[in-house]
C-alpha cells in the first residue's frame, strides 16, 4: 500500500502548488519553510507546520524539496545536527540545479544512506492546478519505480528520463532553445515592423518554412501588443535556468556565447523592472519602444 505521507521544504509558488494537490489527493502533508507564517494557508487546508527541518525530516519517509537553489538545500537538509535523519528516506528535488550539482546531492544523499530523486519540473502553477505539470525523472529505475505512484498524483505528465542530471540537463537544454528562439523571432519581427513589412506577410511565409516553430505564434501577439503580463514563464526564473546552462555548459567546454548574449538581454530586462514578467519582454530589449517616430518632413 502506498505511504501518502510526506514533508515539504519550500513555500515559493512551486512548492505551494505541489502542497496543495497533494493535500487534494489525502495526503499527509508536513511543512517547513525558512519564512515564518507561509504555512498558514495550508495548514488551514491540514497541512502540518513544523517548527524546525528536524522535525519536518523526522516527520515522513519521504521529503520534497522545492528549495528555490542548491545553497538552501545544502543548507536545510544537510545540517551536521540532524543530516543523519535522512537514513533511509527518499529526497525528492524539483528545485532548480544544473546536472552536476544534482549529481553531487545524490552523492550526499547516498552518504547518508538516503535515495535521491531529481524531478525537472516544467509548467506554471496552473499547471499544478490541472494536474498538467510536466515532470521530467532523473533516478535509478527501481528508485522511479517505487516513487511512480507519488508523481502521478502530482501530474499525470511523468517521463522517466534517465540517471540523476541527465532529467535536469533536458529541461536546461529544453529552456535555452526556448530563449533562443524567442530571442531570434523578436529580432526578425522588428526588422519587418521597422521596414514596413505587413507582419502576416511574414508569418504567412514563416509558417510555411522549415524555420517555423509554435513558439512563435505563442509569443507573437505579446511582441505585437508588447503585452507581457500573466507570464507563463518570467523572465527572473528564465535568468535563473540560464544561468545554470551557462555554468553547466562552461564544465563541459562548450561554447555558448549566444546563450551568454541572452543572458544579458535577460539582465537588462531586470533593470527595467520587468524581470517578473513573461521573458519576451526581452523584447523590449531588442526592439525599445518610442514614443515618438521622427518627423521625416522636419528639417
Amino acid at each position: 500500500m502506498q505511504c501518502k505521507l510526506v514533508s515539504l521544504f519550500g513555500l515559493g509558488p512551486m512548492g505551494v502548488g505541489l502542497a496543495s494537490q497533494l493535500l487534494s489527493k489525502a495526503y499527509t502533508v508536513n511543512l517547513w519553510n525558512r519564512t515564518a507564517g507561509k504555512g498558514t494557508g495550508l495548514a488551514e487546508q491540514g497541512a502540518i507546520v513544523k517548527a524546525s527541518p528536524a522535525e519536518a525530516i523526522r516527520g515522513a519517509p519521504v521529503i520534497i524539496s522545492a528549495l528555490p537553489e542548491h545553497i538552501a538545500l545544502q543548507e536545510v537538509l544537510f545540517d551536521v545536527d540532524w543530516a543523519h535523519e535522512l537514513s533511509g528516506r527518499t529526497i525528492i528535488n524539483v528545485g532548480s540545479m544544473s546536472p552536476s550539482r544534482s549529481q553531487a546531492f545524490m552523492d550526499a544523499c547516498e552518504a547518508h544512506q538516503a535515495c535521491y530523486i531529481e524531478v525537472a519540473a516544467m509548467g506554471s502553477v496552473d499547471d499544478i492546478e490541472a494536474s498538467n505539470l510536466q515532470l521530467l525523472i532523473g533516478a535509478a529505475a527501481p528508485d522511479y519505480q517505487r516513487i511512480k505512484p507519488l508523481l502521478q498524483d502530482i501530474s499525470t505528465k511523468v517521463s522517466f528520463i534517465g540517471d540523476v542530471g541527465q532529467a535536469v540537463a533536458l529541461k536546461l537544454a529544453l529552456l535555452q532553445l526556448s530563449a533562443s528562439l524567442t530571442t531570434a523571432f523578436s529580432a526578425s519581427i522588428s526588422l519587418v515592423m521597422e521596414q514596413g513589412l505587413d507582419t502576416d506577410v511574414f508569418m504567412n511565409h514563416l509558417r510555411g518554412s522549415s524555420l517555423y516553430a509554435a513558439l512563435f505564434d505563442q509569443k507573437l501577439p505579446r511582441l505585437l501588443a508588447r503585452d507581457y503580463q500573466k507570464p507563463n514563464f518570467s523572465g527572473r526564473h528564465l535568468q535563473r535556468e540560464l544561468a545554470l546552462f551557462l555554468e553547466q555548459a562552461e564544465q563541459n567546454g562548450l561554447n555558448v556565447n549566444s546563450a551568454q548574449s541572452i543572458n544579458d538581454l535577460l539582465c537588462l530586462t531586470r533593470a527595467k523592472g520587468l524581470q517578473n514578467q513573461d521573458f519576451s519582454a526581452l523584447h523590449d530589449i531588442v526592439y525599445p519602444p518610442r514614443d515618438s517616430k521622427p518627423d521625416s518632413t522636419a528639417d
